[in-house]
């Protein structure tokens, strides 16, 4: 994502390193973290993907052969939930304490809604779609 490359631009000038050990170290100023935490976020909630980003899913479950469908489904939507961990969390923690309750609301939101919509779908990829939705709610949440 675009945010997410002037993010590490950002931090790669700022901290002098692309490194990411030495970007976990460094110690940004907490309002910086907090645009930085943003960028990432917006970045890896598209890739999870988080309510209300998550539009895309349904359509590209629909119109991927079952074979895309079930890589969609077991590997690719984890990819963002392992980098918001993976990265998010350890470079900007003063930044994920403080969205850290706005987070807690998103998930809980995407687990609830979207498993109500996944009951109500006819069509199985928009069923695992939906319900790939809510899962990544419950990863969200960890």
């Amino acid at each position: 994502s675009l945010l997410m490359l002037v993010a590490v631009v950002y931090m790669y000038i700022t901290a002098g390193s692309s490194d990411f050990e030495v970007l976990e170290k460094f110690a940004f100023d907490p309002h910086v973290q907090t645009w930085l935490w943003l960028a990432f976020m917006a970045s890896f909630a598209v890739k999870l993907p988080m309510w209300p980003v998550h539009t895309w899913l349904p359509d590209a479950h629909v119109q991927a052969p079952t074979a895309g469908s079930v890589i969609l489904a077991g590997v690719l939507l984890k990819m963002g939930g392992y980098g918001f961990l993976r990265f998010s969390l350890p470079m900007f923690p003063d930044a994920s304490h403080l969205f850290q309750p706005a987070m807690f609301a998103l998930a809980v939101i995407a687990i609830v809604y979207t498993s109500l919509v996944a009951w109500r779908q006819t069509d199985m990829k928009k069923l695992i779609a939906y319900s790939s939705v809510a899962h990544m709610g419950f990863v969200t949440l960890g």
